[in-house]
Parts: structure tokens; sequence; C-alpha cells
């Protein structure tokens, strides 16, 4: 997979390519995708939820330029593939996810001994203000816009990477706060599902 999926599209860090190696996707995917586990496409893994397709998680993970002094804040993670690979790149990762994967991504990064990874059961676009502020904050998937809740967990300094959606198109962004505000800059065309918590409501207008 890295050779063929993650080299060609432009990553070239080498410690991200190193643990894209020694993570073993089929081990964050149920069953039944075992056999898609290496596939370009991302793949749905419950109900109305997708694990984004590996190359573009890769340009995520390294467009945001951890350090192992990053305390991280994954939404939307799935079965827990994401924070298994920056477990080692950075120092601590939170991780939201609705009741249905909360518990099972847990209980498979545990298993696979990664113990530097909390993952918290609930409503992903309310985040985990606990464990906040963080360095970093990774949105897995589509979204239309990102609240006010999830930007104030960001720390002065501190960056965010979502896929911006409009429509069929999209389009990778990374933020940067700077004291209350946040600068975003258009990185790469990219498309994944879009997440129902960053979805903006339907306006009817009479």
């Amino acid at each position: 997979m890295v050779d063929n999926l993650i080299r060609p599209a432009n990553v070239t860090n080498p410690k991200l390519l190193h643990a894209l190696k020694e993570v073993q996707r089929e081990k964050f995917l149920p069953s039944n995708l075992s056999n898609l586990s290496y596939s370009e496409t991302e793949l749905l893994i419950q109900n109305n939820r997708a694990s984004i397709s590996p190359w573009l998680l890769a340009k995520m993970i390294q467009s945001l330029s951890l350090t192992t002094a990053d305390n991280v804040l994954s939404l939307a993670t799935g079965f827990g593939y994401s924070c298994a690979i920056i477990s080692s790149l950075a120092n601590f990762v939170v991780a939201v996810e609705s009741s249905d994967l909360a518990q099972e991504a847990q209980s498979r990064l545990v298993e696979n001994g990664y113990d530097n990874i909390l993952v918290k059961e609930g409503n992903i676009s309310k985040g985990a203000r606990k464990e906040g502020p963080y360095d970093v904050i990774l949105i897995e998937g589509g979204v239309e816009f990102i609240n006010e809740e999830t930007l104030d967990q960001l720390k002065s300094g501190g960056r965010i990477m979502a896929v911006f959606k409009e429509k069929n198109f999209g389009q990778c962004r990374l933020g940067v706060k700077t004291d209350s505000q946040v600068q975003w800059a258009n990185l790469f065309e990219a498309n994944c599902a879009l997440l129902n918590e960053f979805k903006k409501e339907i306006e009817f207008t009479f």
C-alpha cells in the first residue's frame, strides 16, 4: 500500500511512512472488509460512517506536521486506524466517536498495544473539552462547516485539518489558530463522505 498508494500521493515524511507500514489497516476494519484493507477508496464501515482512503489520510496527517509534543483530537476516527498511525507521531491522542463505534475502536487499539490513545463516546461535533485544549484537531470526513465549540478546543498556534465540501467538490484545508481566529489555507482537492455532525441545516425560505 505504501509504495503503490501513499508515496505516489507525494507523502514523503519518513516517520509517517514507517507508521503506515507498521499499522495493519485490516485490524481496524470490519472483518467483511479485510480483503479491501489496502484499497485506494474509502470504505463504508457502519451505517453512514466511512473510513477515508489511506492516501487521503496520509496526506492530511503529513500536512499537520505532527511532533511528539502534540496532543491531538481526532474526530470521527471510525475503528481507530488513524489513531494507531498518529500514536507514534504525537504525544497523546483523544478520539471522539459515536456510541456504536467508540467502544469497538478502544478495544481494538488496546488489543494491539496502543496505550497513548483515549476514545470517548459522544457527539463528534462536541469534541472532548475536558482533555483539551489541543495542539492539533483532525476531522476524518467531509464538513460543510466547523462549529465554534470545536474551534475553541484548539490551542493558540494549533492546527486543524478537514475536507470542506460543497456539493460534489471537496477541498482539504489547514487552519492555524491565531489568538481567537482560525486562518484557513487550501491545500489540495479531495473528496470523502460528508459527516452528518458537520452538515449545514437546510434553510427554507417562503
